[in-house]
């Protein structure tokens, strides 16, 4: 009885087993997160978003990922960049934004999102079809933009064909803090990939609900492209944008609970695509 209490706790918290099998794991999640934090607020066009791309970069080739940096202007001078694990045949996106408020450490926004696309990197590392990006410049209260520059850069990356080919992409974004796990989207139904979400997060016993929003994450910029793009994150974080947002009060259970949702589904589209091969 106490190794099946045992099992299941680790399941919750996605650590893996004693049989050794990958799995996401919330705790490795918010160990990077905490890694993410500690470098400080890191505004877009900062020192301290370049130096988090670098520990993403580092993550993401020894993955064994094709990684390329994607700079782009900043509407109020400088740089930031999108750190991009390349595919072959492209059919899903799975992006984070690394950039964060001024007015701290930016754990939850977006500290949590970028661990937990490192998680669904890491399961996945290998398998072609697959982008996966840690996007700059998101957080539109720092950079003056009336759009998100890192996914808008992204789509301007994608040619018509991968376009096409995408039937999935999600965006993490706050996953670590809240009481409510919600798939969103811009459409007033749910589009494509927030669907194939929500489907997915029913077959896995996740309480997740459908939430229209006005685009307020990456996601806008891929649908507003043609690719139906959903957001999963828990809601609501009262730091939100504010000090307090700090790596303590990252719960591991979410992180994993927000990792695996988008790995499943995005497994599910690139089986799909093993098939048709």
């Amino acid at each position: 009885m106490r190794r099946l209490v045992l099992v299941a706790l680790l399941f919750a918290l996605g650590v893996p087993a004693a049989s050794g099998r990958g799995q996401v794991s919330g705790l490795r999640a918010k160990a990077f997160a905490i890694r993410l934090a500690a470098l400080g607020p890191r505004p877009a066009g900062s020192v301290n978003e370049r130096r988090a791309g670098r520990m993403i970069e580092r993550e993401l080739r020894a993955l064994g990922y094709r990684v390329r940096v994607q700079p782009f202007s900043l509407p109020r001078g400088g740089q930031s960049r999108n750190i991009v694990g390349t595919p072959g045949p492209l059919r899903a996106i799975v992006v984070a934004h690394l950039d964060g408020v001024s007015a701290g450490p930016a754990a939850n926004d977006n500290g949590s999102g970028v661990a937990a696309m490192l998680e669904v990197a890491r399961e996945l590392a290998g398998r072609e079809g697959l982008l996966v990006a840690a996007l700059g410049a998101e957080e539109r209260v720092e950079t003056g933009s009336s759009v998100h520059l890192g996914s808008a850069r992204l789509v301007r990356g994608l040619g018509p064909a991968d376009r096409r080919s995408v039937r999935l992409a999600l965006s993490l974004d706050m996953v670590g803090v809240g009481p409510t796990l919600n798939v969103r989207g811009l459409e007033g139904l749910p589009n494509r990939s927030a669907r194939l979400a929500l489907a997915r997060a029913r077959s896995l016993g996740f309480p997740a609900s459908c939430r229209q929003d006005t685009g307020q994450s990456d996601h806008a910029e891929l649908t507003r492209a043609g690719i139906p793009a959903a957001w999963i994150q828990w809601r609501w974080d009262s730091c939100w944008h504010e000090s307090c947002d700090r790596a303590h009060r990252l719960e591991p259970s979410k992180l994993a609970v927000g990792a695996r949702l988008a790995l499943k589904t995005a497994r599910s589209q690139l089986a799909r695509a093993d098939s048709f091969n």
